[in-house]
């Protein structure tokens, strides 16, 4: 089902479970489109990528805030007591490692989501660009529980 994440056609609590690997923020958010041939999601497309898709996004604010927003979304058709599974991985930008992961556990946690398990899964990652000798070499997949939904 194509769909938007910040608007989800089913009622609240409909499902028992949500799996999710959004989008980290990352050069693969680069939007260029030239005779250059890139990584990124808009290339691989072909063209330009929807309005409310996180895939033009880079790590800053605006990809905070619409993540805050699909994940309250997520959590409204999702069951209490429901599984929500997070594949997430940091980057590196200008050298520095950015936390997104731990973003990630953080605004999940604020919205009422129990942390369960986290496991590291070795990746080896593209060696490509500005930081190709950097590379954070895992991604993180993140069982939560949601806990109480409260008004």
């Amino acid at each position: 089902t194509l769909g938007n994440a910040l608007a989800l056609p089913w009622p609240d609590g409909y499902f028992d479970a949500v799996n999710t690997s959004p989008t980290y923020g990352n050069r693969m958010a680069d939007c260029l489109q030239d005779n250059w041939q890139r990584i990124s999601y808009t290339d691989r497309l072909g063209r330009k990528l929807s309005p409310d898709n996180s895939g033009a996004m880079q790590w800053g604010p605006k990809y905070r805030a619409f993540h805050v927003a699909a994940w309250t979304e997520a959590r409204r058709v999702l069951q209490e007591g429901g599984a929500f599974v997070l594949n997430i991985k940091n980057h590196i930008r200008a050298g520095k490692v950015q936390p997104v992961t731990e973003w990630h556990i953080e605004a999940l946690t604020a919205l009422g989501f129990r942390l369960q398990r986290h496991e590291r899964v070795p990746t080896p990652s593209m060696r490509y660009g500005a930081n190709s000798d950097k590379r954070v070499e895992y991604e993180s997949v993140i069982l939560f529980t949601l806990e109480g939904k409260g008004a």
